[in-house]
């Protein structure tokens, strides 16, 4: 799978295909039609393919380390064709909070971080398990004094027992994040 290293503006892209042909790609489709994946396409046909090392369809998912960038810089970044898309879709790998520790990381650059909120969501296939999708709330500012802000964002987790085996193995460093730690997240401002 070729692969598109691209810098834009300092955040750092990847994608199967080029910008220019994923971009040809969407706006060849017919008026009313966008890229608008439900929560078991998102894990079954994205984030299960991207741990497994298997080509994915077209999309408009990038490949960002989320944490350093607060939502304005990515959708500054990244921007949307207005008249068939309202959310941005990233992957990026998960980060702990503490090296020996269980807590994500969840900052958003040095001007913010994202709280979750309510309880997590299983999403099935049938009765079988596929995944939890989580709502999580940016605020700007530090821990404690934040402000809430109207962006919203979802973060989608496989669910363990669909993580490959070849995808567990972490490399030479034991604090490299495993393959089967890149999560996918959903990224939307609340008008």
């Amino acid at each position: 799978m070729e692969q598109n290293q691209n810098k834009n503006k300092g955040v750092a892209a990847d994608c199967s295909t080029s910008s220019d042909d994923v971009e040809r790609y969407f706006n060849s489709l017919p008026v009313g039609y966008r890229f608008a994946p439900s929560d078991d396409e998102l894990i079954r046909y994205y984030l299960l393919r991207k741990i497994s090392n298997e080509p994915l369809p077209p999309n408009r998912i990038h490949v960002v380390d989320l944490y350093n960038y607060s939502p304005q810089q990515l959708t500054e970044t990244y921007k949307l064709n207005r008249e068939r898309e309202s959310q941005w879709y990233f992957f990026t790998s998960r980060e702990k909070k503490y090296p020996n520790g269980s807590r994500p990381k969840r900052n958003a650059g040095e001007l913010g971080y994202w709280k979750a909120t309510g309880t997590d969501k299983a999403i099935l296939d049938g009765k079988k398990p596929l995944g939890f999708r989580k709502s999580l709330d940016y605020y700007e500012g530090r821990q404690r004094d934040g402000t809430k802000t109207n962006w919203k964002m979802h973060e989608y987790l496989l669910h363990q027992s669909l993580v490959p085996s070849g995808a567990t193995a972490r490399g030479k460093n034991p604090l490299q994040p495993k393959q089967s730690d890149c999560i996918f997240y959903e990224l939307s401002l609340a008008w």
